[in-house]
């Protein structure tokens, strides 16, 4: 009876572990860091303009659509990252027809804080911007 348990022990934390492995692994997309340290991954992002609430999307059909997502508040997050690919980054499109491409970008509130470098920073409002997405 105890060796049954220890396999069966065995064998959930052998799949935790690789969910988590499967998670962390470098698929291109987005990295959202929260503030408990935890981080999420996937490939598209979107805002809810009436709740102001981050829509992660985790997991897509072949079609696009999402099939697993998160559900973030902004205040929740430190930082939301490319992948560590080095061709990867996150393109923000503005009201306009500008377009800014970088590495990271943090909220703060209505804002977007966009980190262009390692020492300069642009501050963008919600409102300002069109769409988020991650291309090469």
């Amino acid at each position: 009876m105890k060796i049954r348990q220890t396999i069966l022990i065995i064998a959930a934390t052998a799949m935790l572990a690789i969910s988590v492995a499967a998670q962390d692994a470098g698929q291109p997309g987005f990295v959202i860091t929260l503030k408990n340290g935890s981080t999420l991954r996937g490939r598209t992002l979107s805002r809810d303009e009436a709740s102001g609430r981050l829509r992660l999307a985790m997991a897509e059909s072949d079609a696009g659509e999402a099939r697993t997502y998160a559900v973030i508040a902004p205040e929740d997050t430190t930082a939301i990252s490319s992948s560590s690919a080095d061709s990867d980054s996150i393109r923000i499109k503005l009201k306009g027809g500008s377009e800014i491409r970088c590495k990271e970008f943090s909220l703060n509130g209505d804002t977007v804080s966009i980190k262009l470098g390692t020492a300069s920073k642009v501050e963008v409002r919600w409102d300002e911007i069109e769409s988020i997405s991650f291309g090469q």
